[in-house]
C-alpha cells in the first residue's frame, strides 16, 4: 500500500507541475527556457521538457520511471555533446542531428541504444518549440543506420545447464532473481520493482502480478522452483519491504547477476541480466508453439516483437543437414 501511494503521488507531482507550466503565457516559458539555457540550468530546462511529456507525450503521467531515467540521462548527454561540438541548443546547424547520431554510432552504441537517445534529444526539441525558444527541428527524420545484424544473434541465451550451475551457486535472493528472469520472464526493471502485495503465493496457481513497460500489467504463474525460491526468501525477510528485493535498481539487479557469473563461472557478456528473459521467452515458444501465448507472457505490446524467440529457437536446433 505504501509502495502504491508514493506513485500516486509521484504522478499527481508529475500533473501538477505540468499544469503550472501549461497555465504560464508562452512569453513566461520562453523566458525560462532561454534563460535555463544561457545558465545551462540542467534542472529548469529538464523540469520544462517533463512538463511537456506529461502534457503531449503519448504515455502522459503513465511514463514509466525507468524512461525518465533513460531520457534524463540521453538528455543530459546531448547537452555535453552540443557544448563540446560547438553547436547551440536553440540554433543548431542543418546537419546536427545527423552529426550526432553518427557520434552515438561510432561511439559503439547499438541501435536500440542510439534509438533512446533520438527520442530523448526529439523530446527536448518539441519542449524548447512548445516553449517558443527555438523554431529548430535537427532530428526530424534523422534515424539510426540499419545494423545488418539479425536481432536474434545480439544478445545470447543462458542454457539449461547454466541456469543450473547459477542456481546451484546462488544465495536466496539471486535464486529469486534468477528464477524471475529465466522462468517467469520479467526484465530487470521488473524484477527490481516487484512489490510484495504483487506476490500471490497463496492463489491457484501461484503467480506474480508484474508492471510492465508502458504500465501494462500481468499476471505470470510461478514456476515450481521460482515459487520455492521465492518462498523461501519472503520467510527470510519478512520485515522487508514493500519491495521484493533488497537489490532494488536495475543496476543492483545486474550487478548482482554480474557477480553471480563471475562466481559460477558462466559468462555474462552478450547474456547479461536480459539473457535470462530471452531463455524463458524461447522455452515458452518451444513448448506451446503459440506466437501469442508467448507474447502476453512476456508482455510485448505486439506480436512482431516476439518473433524474435522463433529464431531463438531455430538457432538452437542442429542444421538439419549436419548429419547428411
Amino acid at each position: 500500500m505504501g509502495s502504491e501511494l508514493a506513485l500516486m503521488a509521484a504522478k499527481l507531482n508529475l500533473q501538477a507541475n505540468a499544469q503550472q507550466a501549461a497555465g504560464w503565457p508562452v512569453e513566461e516559458r520562453r523566458r525560462r527556457a532561454l534563460r535555463a539555457v544561457q545558465e545551462r540550468d540542467v534542472e529548469g530546462l529538464w523540469a520544462l521538457v517533463l512538463a511537456h511529456l506529461v502534457l503531449h507525450g503519448r504515455r502522459g503521467t503513465k511514463i514509466s520511471a525507468a524512461t525518465l531515467v533513460k531520457y534524463r540521462q540521453a538528455f543530459e548527454g546531448y547537452w555535453a555533446w552540443a557544448d563540446a561540438a560547438g553547436v547551440m541548443l536553440t540554433r543548431p546547424h542543418a546537419d546536427a542531428g545527423r552529426v550526432y547520431v553518427r557520434y552515438l554510432e561510432a561511439r559503439g552504441l547499438v541501435r536500440s541504444s542510439v534509438g533512446w537517445h533520438l527520442a530523448a534529444a526529439r523530446a527536448l526539441y518539441e519542449a524548447l518549440r512548445w516553449c517558443a525558444a527555438t523554431e529548430a527541428d535537427p532530428f526530424r527524420d534523422v534515424r539510426p543506420v540499419p545494423d545488418g545484424v539479425p536481432q536474434h544473434t545480439k544478445g545470447r541465451l543462458y542454457s539449461a545447464e547454466q541456469i543450473d550451475t547459477l542456481l546451484a551457486h546462488a544465495d536466496q535472493e539471486e535464486a529469486v532473481i534468477v528464477t524471475l528472469g529465466a522462468d517467469l520472464g520479467l526484465r530487470a526493471g521488473e524484477i527490481a520493482s516487484l512489490q510484495r502485495v504483487n506476490v500471490q503465493l497463496d492463489a491457484d496457481p501461484p503467480a506474480v502480478l508484474v508492471l510492465g513497460k508502458g504500465a501494462k500489467t500481468r499476471l505470470v504463474p510461478f514456476s515450481g522452483r521460482a515459487e520455492r525460491a521465492m518462498r523461501r526468501w519472503l520467510e527470510m525477510t519478512p520485515r522487508w519491504g514493500p519491495g521484493v528485493m533488497a537489490a532494488g535498481s536495475v543496476e543492483r539487479i545486474e550487478d548482482v547477476v554480474r557477480r553471480l557469473c563471475v562466481r559460477s563461472g558462466v559468462p555474462y557478456d552478450k547474456r547479461v541480466v536480459h539473457g535470462l528473459r530471452r531463455t524463458a521467452g524461447t522455452r515458452m515458444y518451444e513448448e506451446t508453439k503459440d506466437l501469442l501465448e508467448t507474447r502476453d507472457f512476456l508482455g510485448h505490446k505486439s506480436s512482431v516483437t516476439t518473433e524474435v524467440y522463433v529464431q531463438y529457437s531455430r538457432a538452437k536446433k542442429k542444421p538439419a543437414n549436419r548429419d547428411w
